[in-house]
């Protein structure tokens, strides 16, 4: 057999093996990473060692970019051959025996220019004094720069980071600095610690000329520090941006819980992509505003501390984060924070066809498509938290983080973890209207008569919607719709009007002016299953069709009531209602809708 024949059947008992699920199943227990930039050159040099168990089988597939050269690949355990798949990023490793549990290491040498995906994966820019080089994996972007075992299944235990750049300029990576020195070749050389547990896509690094600010945080729970590197032209403003930013620290950690990685600082590291990044404990940032800020500090426990367990669930990510970032108005700054609400109403107002549940992951716009996972997710739950009340709120979100700590969890875990909190028909109230179906609260409301309704939400959503009662002698009630019941409202005199959220605060989405209907109503029209009758001394209602003949009958009970007659199906078009009373008759044109 040719050597090519040789290759093309290896290349097909690997991926046969691989469907076969022969690979093993691998728990990655420590990184070691080391990596050598000089920004603007875009070359990585890098020396990436994983540390792992693998519970069964010989075979294990890795990530990692086709861009990407691999000089050196060793283990612990003899390498029989190893294949890539440039094309899907998979380096795939096989041993010469099974490695049935026992720890192992594989270490990888490679170089090359890396690709850039998502949001900029790898990215080299200029600002206004030097370059900045970075890279930001979310969703997929790891293997385009880091020989990984990439996914939302494990977490890596424990990382140690070596950054290695010119002398002028400083790498920071997650985790406590633990050495920093300069080489006799002018090389600079930053070791990082991480000692808590990390998604792949939150291991980062970046490289530029930076100065070093430091502002101690005292917060009940803790004494650690926030940590800001940032262009040396920014400095200014990155000094007053934190000292207005430093007391959402305790505000927040009084609501959720201590910061959970506080025994390594906080940083926030500057990049020059407008967005943020939550990397665990190394936010990088690209704008000076305190909602970004807060929005990324956020993620440190919703994105980090409990990541999501698939992109399908990114809300459990983005939405607590988007909340908790407009939050910091509410809490530092209660004049801005009605404008930041109504914003945030508005935007999620863009979208009723998608859930904030992501059905298609393959797309990287979807899953983070703003007006939805993010606007949206941010105002169902600040429904939700006018529904269960503040205390509540906060103890359901502090039983979620503590019932997966360092995890992984998905929605269904969500619910599990605050049901106790906010009970089972909350919770699952909650996630089933919010979460797994698109569009937003509406009401049906029926009159009964001037001084009778009765309403019926489209789904039974665990929210209280604020209405204001106008009666026809000018006094006005406020009266309060939860949309977790169907009710009637009987009020105490004949209505003139009836405003739905009269303030515009929540994301109800049906009309908001109801008027009682005038005596000789008929509606809607168009109309499509239902008619409502408001006539007096109403004997007799017959439907007819354009051709004459009798489609629909109805018999009006001796009432003064509104009047509901369901009919049968029909087809759109026009008709012609004959309405029957004591007093004459009338014809009315209506028309049926598609």
């Amino acid at each position: 057999m040719s050597p090519i024949g040789r290759l093309r059947l290896m290349r097909t008992i690997l991926l046969l093996s691989a469907l076969a699920g022969l690979k093993a199943q691998v728990d990655i227990t420590y990184g070691r990473l080391t990596f050598r930039v000089a920004p603007p050159d875009r070359f990585l040099e890098a020396q990436v060692e994983w540390h792992f168990r693998g519970q069964s089988g010989a075979e294990i597939t890795w990530d990692l970019s086709g861009a990407l050269f691999i000089r050196n690949l060793t283990a612990s355990v003899p390498i029989d051959t190893f294949w890539r798949d440039s094309a899907q990023r998979k380096v795939y490793v096989r041993f010469s025996q099974a490695l049935n549990g026992q720890p192992a290491w594989i270490r990888a040498v490679y170089a090359g220019e890396p690709p850039s995906s998502g949001f900029g994966s790898y990215e080299v820019r200029a600002h206004a004094t030097g370059w900045c080089l970075w890279t930001l994996s979310q969703p997929y972007g790891a293997p385009d720069w880091l020989f990984c075992r990439d996914g939302l299944s494990d977490k890596v235990d424990s990382l140690d980071i070596t950054i290695c750049t010119p002398d002028a300029l400083l790498g920071v990576a997650n985790g406590r600095l633990v050495a920093d020195s300069v080489d006799a070749f002018g090389w600079r050389w930053r070791h990082f610690q991480h000692r808590y547990p990390i998604a792949v896509y939150l291991i980062a690094f970046a490289a530029s000329n930076y100065i070093v600010q430091e502002f101690p945080i005292e917060t009940p729970s803790a004494r650690y520090t926030l940590r800001n590197y940032v262009y040396p032209q920014d400095t200014a403003i990155a000094r007053q941006l934190s000292a207005q930013f430093l007391p959402y620290f305790t505000w927040l950690e009084e609501r959720i819980g201590p910061y959970p990685f506080a025994e390594e600082d906080y940083q926030q590291v500057q990049i020059g992509w407008g967005g943020g990044m939550e990397h665990q404990t190394i936010t990088f940032f690209g704008r000076y505003t305190l909602e970004l800020w807060a929005h990324e500090l956020a993620h440190q426990w919703f994105g980090d501390w409990v990541t999501c367990g698939s992109w399908q669930d990114i809300w459990l990510n983005e939405a607590f984060a988007t909340y908790l970032g407009g939050l910091a108005y509410e809490a530092l700054y209660p004049e801005i924070w009605p404008i930041w609400h109504k914003l945030s109403l508005q935007g999620s107002w863009r979208d009723t066809v998608r859930t904030i549940w992501v059905e298609d992951t393959t797309s990287v716009q979807r899953i983070f498509w703003y007006p939805t996972t993010y606007q949206k997710g941010a105002v169902a739950l600040h429904a939700l938290r006018g529904y269960v009340g503040d205390s509540a709120f906060w103890a359901g979100l502090r039983a979620y983080l503590s019932a997966y700590p360092a995890g992984f969890a998905r929605t269904g875990d969500f619910v599990g973890a605050v049901q106790s909190v906010w009970g089972s028909n909350v919770a699952q109230a909650f996630v089933e209207r919010w979460i797994y179906q698109p569009g937003f609260p509406s009401l049906e409301v029926r009159w009964l008569s001037p001084r009778q309704v009765e309403y019926f939400p489209n789904r039974r959503y665990p929210m209280r919607l604020p209405t204001q009662v106008q009666y026809a002698s000018g006094e006005e009630e406020t009266w309060e719709v939860d949309f977790l019941t169907e009710g009637r409202g009987d009020f105490s005199a004949p209505v003139q009007r009836w405003r739905l959220d009269p303030d515009s605060l929540t994301p109800y989405a049906g009309p908001r002016l109801l008027y009682p209907p005038s005596v000789g109503a008929v509606w809607p029209s168009p109309f499509q299953e239902r008619l409502y009758l408001s006539v007096a001394d109403l004997e007799l209602a017959v439907l007819y069709d354009l051709t004459g003949r009798k489609v629909a009958e109805y018999k009006a009970p001796p009432a003064e009531n509104i009047l509901l007659w369901e009919l049968p199906p029909l087809a759109p078009g026009p008709y012609l209602l004959h309405i029957h009373t004591r007093a004459g008759d009338q014809v009315r044109r209506l028309v049926r809708s598609p």
